[in-house]
């Protein structure tokens, strides 16, 4: 197949396109080229911003494409530019969305199923206006690509994909914990690290689409995407730690105590305040998808941040001496209860 990839060039993307380029596909990639990728001339590019309706209109001059996959549409006039240009053209369109979608539904509690996209949602908050917004967002790019399939059969399947961890995260929010347990010193988790996760490994997610692509069976619909465990943050660092041959002194302390002292809980960000746990039962049903379990892709991603890493501090990492200020001074006031060593190791 001739493939469109909009994006790709980095951590989720940069995997799809491997994955599809050892199944023999031809790739096109339309980006904006300010990261560099490791394809060489594996690959042909269109530079642009996808937002330029010209630069979807260069891709496709003199080109026919079997499929697209969007993994960077953040907003409805993104979506609705794609379908505009791409209607009539492709055999199937891949939109990489987030399970953020069922996190600005009002009084909806996990795990989620596809079908609770719909119904009412919960008013923006100022506090999380930049999370809601990004739902928000994502959610009209998938109302989009529903009323093009439902008007013209616009060949779309949605993938709802929640935090996704492996190598190459340039957001580093995986080293965020991986470098303070390879420091040696206490770590910090808001609330006992308490919130539970069905994170999802970079290489399922290109696993999937590369099985899925054409296939009929699934156009029109949309799908979680994530690891069959439920596991919280605290069994994320704790897994990791005996995986790293650790056994760091875990210090839990209350979100609000961390927001009174100014610290926040950014330097965690795997911490929330919702319990993101998705149904996958449709995907492995109609895609036949199967994750890698927790505890071997826990493994390799710390086998592969052990063997990468510089040393150079992520930039959440900032915040670690006044971590280590916070512990000292909790451990004068005698609680025993924040502090537990971790049972790994």
């Amino acid at each position: 197949m001739h493939v469109l990839v909009i994006g790709g060039s980095r951590f989720i993307g940069q995997a799809v396109v491997q994955r599809l380029l050892m199944d023999g596909h031809r790739i096109t990639l339309v980006n904006r080229g300010r990261t560099s990728d490791p394809f060489g001339t594996r690959v042909n590019r269109v530079l642009g911003d996808r937002s330029d309706p010209a630069t979807l209109q260069r891709a496709l001059a003199k080109r026919d494409f079997d499929a697209v996959i969007d993994v960077i549409a953040f907003r409805e006039e993104d979506t609705r530019n794609a379908v505009a240009r791409l209607k009539g053209r492709i055999g199937h369109f891949i939109h990489i969305s987030t399970a953020s979608v069922y996190l600005i539904r009002d009084r909806l509690f996990p795990p989620y199923r596809e079908e609770d996209f719909t119904g009412r949602l919960a008013p923006r908050s100022e506090t999380a206006s930049s999370s809601w917004l990004y739902a928000y967002h994502k959610r009209q790019c998938e109302e989009v690509l529903q009323q093009a399939w439902e008007s013209d059969q616009f060949p779309a399947t949605s993938l709802r994909l929640p935090m996704v961890v492996g190598p190459g995260d340039y957001t580093e929010r995986s080293q965020a914990y991986l470098e303070r347990l390879a420091d040696g010193g206490p770590l910090v988790l808001p609330d006992g690290g308490l919130n539970s996760w069905g994170f999802v490994w970079v290489h399922d997610v290109a696993e999937v689409i590369a099985a899925n692509l054409g296939n009929a069976n699934s156009l029109g619909r949309a799908y979680n995407i994530a690891q069959r465990e439920i596991v919280s943050l605290r069994q994320f660092v704790d897994t990791a730690a005996a995986a790293m041959g650790k056994r760091p002194v875990v210090v839990s302390v209350p979100s609000e105590w961390l927001q009174r002292l100014h610290l926040g809980i950014g330097f965690s960000p795997y911490s929330h305040e919702h319990d993101i746990v998705l149904d996958i039962s449709a995907a492995r049903r109609d895609l036949l998808f199967e994750p890698t379990p927790f505890p071997r892709w826990c493994e390799q991603l710390v086998n592969s941040f052990m063997t990468s890493w510089s040393g150079s501090p992520s930039k959440l990492y900032s915040s670690r001496p006044l971590e280590l200020r916070l512990v000292q001074e909790l451990a004068q006031l005698r609680i025993p209860a924040l502090v537990a060593r971790s049972v790994s190791g």
